[in-house]
């Protein structure tokens, strides 16, 4: 009697096991066809490029940037944008555990269907046979798709997508913090191939050190000796030399035009000079900045310049224009000061004046905007960029914060308020995690880098620079001032190692070379000395005229922008 109870209960439970079993793969495979439609339209999502976001980054770029409406506009439509992203993203992988969940239910329950299945009694009739053996098949259809669910769960739940992932939270604008991140990939170094040239103020980065360390350490203007050639200027500027191969580029402005010019870089002829033609009337400058401050830049097809009157312009190597555009005109009291620096992709801007503060990037072939991002303060300094642990950094001063940005996406990464001032120094980098920023009338910090915002390592006060921007070794950190001191200091403690007292003050930069700096005083004297915790000599050569810009080196070979002529300095084979 008991074995006919317990006959009679197995099948009601089997059934009920069955039920649950098909409702659980119901619920999962609706869950599963819904995360694979989410998936497909996921890979096409991209919140950087969005139509409508490009649009309204191409409405700023014609609008010159004094929209604010539109930049809120922009502004607010891109952190919705990455919102609704990342959002999705938390959604997804919820998805996948429900997925999961399901098939799991859907398994177990299954097994319990298998367990409470009767014994069946010897019989005739094969229509009972049939009727067991098409649960039997239900039930592996069942397992065989349970097991299938799990493993596509797994994947769906957890896979990361590493085209999106690289799409990046933007920090909120109202508070100084770094956004979160996500899977964060930057652009992890510079082209070899910018390391191997000089495309830009200070050298490949902008921070001041040179790639070749056989620069010359003798040489004599007025017998010729070591100058492998001398040109004359053609319009005054004071920006400074950028080389690539055999090419040498300069610009020049005054109230009559503005220019780009193009040197062989062996022999010093004139390969072409070219004029960027002006939309905007030309407005007033000082004296010591000029029509044409910026250094210009290069990505090794073309050549970058920026002037006084808002004019960006790119030229091939052959001279013919590629782009131009007109940022408008600044307006500050120093005009147009901040040097263009690129990464071999995007052309970046520093555009700090009263009417707007802001960095831009743009694309170097075609010059559209690639992103744009607002500033609060100004200064006259010029970007660097960086070789990180984590990837290349873009760091920008102000006249109170050293913030870094992620070249490929505009995003703020870290903020670190430590300047004051009119700042026109450029930020110094020890090539391991420390990054170096001075000004006269601030102090000088170390900013030691971690994996959120930096800490500030010491801080000092003395001898600091007002246009000279200071450069980092290893363990050494080197000031150049106004007033004619030159000052070491310990990477690690800020500890004055020595302090060196010259007849004139520094405009143009010091720039490491191997274990030496060079350092170019006003009149135009060339201090060369080791980098030692002790001040050493190695040279002191006059160059005959005032020098305001920095020098580039490369191929074993200097060159130098005096107030009238192009120096060459160097031996005569590369």
């Amino acid at each position: 009697m008991a074995e006919n109870i317990e006959f009679k209960q197995r099948p009601i439970l089997g059934l009920a096991a069955q039920s649950v079993a098909l409702m659980a793969a119901l619920f999962s495979l609706i869950i599963c066809i819904l995360l694979i439609a989410d998936f497909v339209r996921i890979q096409k999502m991209d919140p950087l490029n969005d139509p409508h976001l490009l649009q309204l980054r191409e409405e700023m770029a014609s609008s010159m940037g004094g929209d604010e409406a539109l930049e809120e506009q922009i502004r607010t439509f891109d952190l919705y944008a990455r919102r609704a992203f990342f959002s999705n993203q938390e959604q997804r992988r919820t998805g996948g555990l429900l997925l999961l969940g399901g098939a799991v239910v859907c398994s177990i329950a299954l097994k319990f269907s298998n367990l409470w299945k009767p014994k069946l009694p010897v019989v005739e009739k094969r229509a009972k046979e049939d009727h067991w053996e098409l649960n039997a098949l239900f039930r592996q259809l069942m397992a065989g798709t349970a097991i299938f669910l799990t493993v596509g769960s797994l994947f769906l739940a957890f896979a990361v997508q590493s085209d999106l992932t690289t799409v990046l939270k933007r920090a909120d604008e109202q508070d100084g913090k770094p956004a979160p991140h996500v899977g964060r990939t930057f652009q992890s170094a510079l082209p070899e191939a910018m390391k191997a040239n000089w495309p830009s103020l200070r050298g490949p980065g902008g921070i001041g050190v040179a790639h070749s360390a056989n620069a010359p350490v003798q040489w004599d203007v007025e017998t010729g000796e070591g100058v492998l050639w001398k040109t004359e200027i053609p319009v005054h500027g004071f920006n400074s030399p950028v080389v690539w191969g055999d090419r040498l580029f300069l610009s020049g402005g005054d109230d009559e035009g503005q220019e780009v010019f193009c040197f062989n870089a062996d022999t010093g002829e004139e390969l072409w000079t070219k004029t960027v033609e002006s939309t905007v009337a030309f407005p007033e400058v000082s004296e010591d900045t000029g029509y044409a401050a910026p250094t210009m830049a290069t990505d090794g097809q073309r050549a970058f310049a920026i002037f006084a009157t808002g004019d960006l312009a790119a030229f091939d190597f052959k001279g013919n224009p590629v782009w131009q555009q007109n940022l408008g005109v600044p307006k500050n009291p120093y005009g147009m000061g901040s040097s263009l620096i690129c990464d071999g992709e995007r052309l970046f801007v520093q555009y700090d004046h009263e009417d707007a503060q802001k960095v831009m990037a743009f694309d170097c072939a075609t010059g559209k905007p690639v992103w744009q991002m607002q500033r609060t303060l100004i200064s006259w300094s010029s970007p660097a960029l960086i070789e990180t642990g984590s990837g290349l950094q873009l760091i920008l001063n102000d006249e109170e914060n050293v913030t870094a940005y992620d070249p490929g996406t505009g995003e703020r990464l870290w903020t670190v308020k430590c300047l004051g001032g009119e700042v026109a120094p450029s930020p110094a980098f020890n090539g391991k995690d420390i990054v170096f920023v001075a000004n006269e009338y601030a102090q000088a910090s170390a900013l030691k880098l971690t994996g959120g915002s930096p800490e500030i390592l010491w801080q000092y006060d003395e001898y600091l620079p007002e246009i000279s921007s200071p450069v980092a070794a290893e363990n050494l950190f080197f000031i150049a001032t106004s007033a004619g001191d030159v000052v070491c200091l310990d990477a690690l403690t800020g500890e004055v190692k020595w302090e060196q007292e010259f007849d004139d003050g520094f405009s143009s930069s010091p720039l490491l070379v191997g274990d030496r700096i060079y350092a170019i005083d006003l009149e135009g004297v060339v201090h060369i000395f080791g980098v030692e915790t002790e001040y050493k000599e190695i040279g002191s050569i006059e160059m005959g005229e005032p020098v305001y810009a920095t020098p580039a080196l490369m191929n074993g070979r200097i060159y130098i922008r005096g107030d009238e002529n192009l120096f060459c300095i160097g031996n005569a084979t590369k």
